[in-house]
């Protein structure tokens, strides 16, 4: 039978790895044990790819796998539209031997990944919906600028102590950048005009970020009464600590908090379960993982500082807990409590209640 033909591949599995990058890919086919090529695409397009495969391996069952990362799931959604098979893969749970991490290539990633999508060691992460990414990108756009707005803030408050500069008594709490304190700011006097027009341009950048972190605000609010969101933000504003910026954090990161299995998936996939290390019957924690959503990580042990002042069932175990350990600890304890409730009560559909 000619390889040319139509179904020559037909029942059999095709394993594709895809070493992204931001101008080419590098392609490793698999066919059952055997590579049979590794090819390089640019620009990286997943027309290319689809229609060198329906070529070479026609009729075949196509399954391809990368790493998350810069490129998003565009690949994943082109691909899934197609009938293709699509995995994507978080690059912290790839296995690697120590020889893979001392000959490390473009042409050997895509050849690992391949063979251990083969062998059935790579487990796909979860795929948000497309609508889901923009509204997270939204969510996510404001963190970014609060970040930038605190790195200039720390280059002004330099700025000052390096030329020994002094706002006065009234303003050493400088987390509490107030109209005075703002006022103050701008009653320093430099020996140069130079030298004032640094602060002086510094400070009309920090109003840019002011405005448009309030403008993200009111945009996110608006995002909360969506029909999607509506219902599910006014269940969780009902938590002690929660706002509606956090609920939407948490709502557009999360997505369907229906599909962790119990609590402990969702933990894990917050980052709320502790380090460990074990080796025969030693077994050692060492605090929470590093692993996990940074923004719900942050958000819920936010929240659960809060929490602990208005609950007082959260009040009392918090009490407990800082009796045997510090407190920095105790609240993660607390925000994993807290957790489970918010999932208790968005799977009922109902407010969360404060004990009396």
């Amino acid at each position: 039978m000619r390889k040319d033909s139509k179904n020559y591949f037909s029942g059999i599995d095709i394993y594709i790895g895809l070493d992204v990058h931001k101008k080419n890919w590098d392609v490793s086919i698999y066919v059952d044990n055997i590579h049979h090529e590794s090819v390089h695409i640019s620009p990286p397009l997943t027309k290319t790819l689809t229609e060198m495969l329906r070529k070479k391996y026609p009729g075949g069952q196509y399954h391809v796998v990368y790493e998350a990362g810069f490129s998003g799931f565009w690949i994943y959604d082109e691909l899934t539209e197609q009938g293709i098979d699509c995995v994507v893969v978080s690059p912290a749970d790839i296995p690697r031997s120590n020889k893979d991490k001392k000959f490390k290539t473009d042409r050997n990633d895509s050849r690992q990944l391949a063979k251990k999508l083969r062998a059935g060691l790579l487990e796909g992460i979860y795929i948000p919906e497309q609508i889901q990414r923009e509204h997270r990108a939204l969510v996510r756009l404001r963190d970014k600028l609060v970040k930038d707005r605190t790195r200039l803030k720390n280059y002004i408050k330099c700025n000052l102590m390096f030329f020994g500069k002094e706002i006065g008594k009234d303003y050493e709490d400088t987390t509490c950048w107030s109209g005075k304190f703002m006022e103050g700011l701008l009653k320093i006097a430099y020996l140069t005009p130079e030298g004032k027009e640094v602060l002086l341009e510094t400070i009309k950048m920090l109003m840019v970020y002011e405005e448009e972190i309030k403008e993200l605000d009111g945009k996110i609010k608006q995002l909360s009464k969506k029909s999607e969101y509506r219902q599910n933000a006014g269940i969780l504003c009902t938590v002690p600590g929660i706002s509606t910026l956090t609920a939407m954090i948490m709502l557009v990161e999360i997505g369907d908090f229906t599909r962790f299995e119990d609590t402990n998936k969702l933990k894990s996939y917050v980052g709320l379960i502790p380090q460990e290390h074990s080796s025969g019957e030693k077994e050692v924690k060492t605090g929470i993982t590093r692993r996990g959503n940074k923004f719900l990580k942050r958000v819920i042990i936010e929240a659960s500082w809060i929490a602990v002042r208005r609950d007082k069932t959260l009040l009392s175990l918090y009490s407990k807990l800082i009796k045997r350990m510090k407190g920095s600890k105790a609240i993660v304890v607390i925000a994993s409590t807290l957790l489970n409730r918010i999932r208790s009560i968005i799977r009922k559909q109902e407010p969360y209640r404060i004990a009396a």
